[in-house]
C-alpha cells in the first residue's frame, strides 16, 4: 500500500511492460466465481486504477509526505503486484513484507482510510461496481493492521 514517493512525474515504461506480461485470464482450473481482479477488468484496468489512485495519493497533503523520494514507477509496479495478487489475479507480489516496509513510518488508521478511499475512487472512475468496491474494501481491511503497525498483525 504505502511505500514512498519519488519526487517527479509518473513514468510508464517499465511499469507498462510489466503489466503487458501478465496473463489476464488467470488459472483456467479455478472453478469458483470471478475474482475481484477479473471483475475489475484484469491487468490493464488494474494498472490504470493504480495510476489513477497514485495521481490522487501523491496530491493528497496528508499522504504525499509518505511518498517523498521514492521511485514512483517501482511503487506502482509493487502496488499493482500487491493488489492483483490480493484480488485473486495471476500475479505474485515480489515486494517486501507489508509490516516491514510500513513499520516506523507513522502511518495511522486515518492515513490508511484516506489511501483506501483514493483506491475506491479510482476503482469507480474505471467502472467498478459498488459491489466490487465493497469487496476491495473487505479485502484491504485484512491488511490494515500490518500497514498501520497495530498489535494484531496476524489476522
Amino acid at each position: 500500500m504505502f511505500v514512498a514517493r519519488a519526487g517527479g512525474s509518473v513514468t510508464t515504461g517499465a511499469f507498462n511492460e510489466h503489466i503487458g506480461q501478465i496473463n489476464t485470464h488467470g488459472d483456467a482450473s479455478v472453478t469458483m466465481g470471478e475474482s475481484i481482479f477479473e471483475k475489475l477488468g484484469g491487468a490493464e484496468n488494474m494498472a490504470a486504477m493504480v495510476k489513477t489512485m497514485y495521481t490522487a495519493v501523491l496530491k493528497d497533503p496528508e499522504l504525499a509526505p509518505f511518498f517523498k523520494d521514492v521511485d514512483v514507477e517501482r511503487l506502482q509496479t509493487m502496488q499493482f503486484e500487491f493488489l492483483a495478487s490480493a484480488f485473486g489475479g495471476p500475479v505474485s507480489y515480489s515486494g517486501s513484507e507489508l509490516q516491514a516496509i510500513h513499520s516506523g513510518r507513522g502511518i495511522t488508521a486515518h492515513h490508511f482510510a484516506i489511501f483506501v478511499g483514493h483506491m475506491a475512487d479510482a476503482m469507480r472512475q474505471h467502472g467498478a461496481s459498488a459491489d466490487d468496491v465493497d469487496a476491495m474494501l473487505g479485502q484491504m481491511s485484512m491488511y490494515r493492521d500490518k500497514i498501520i503497525g497495530a498489535a494484531n498483525v496476524d489476522g
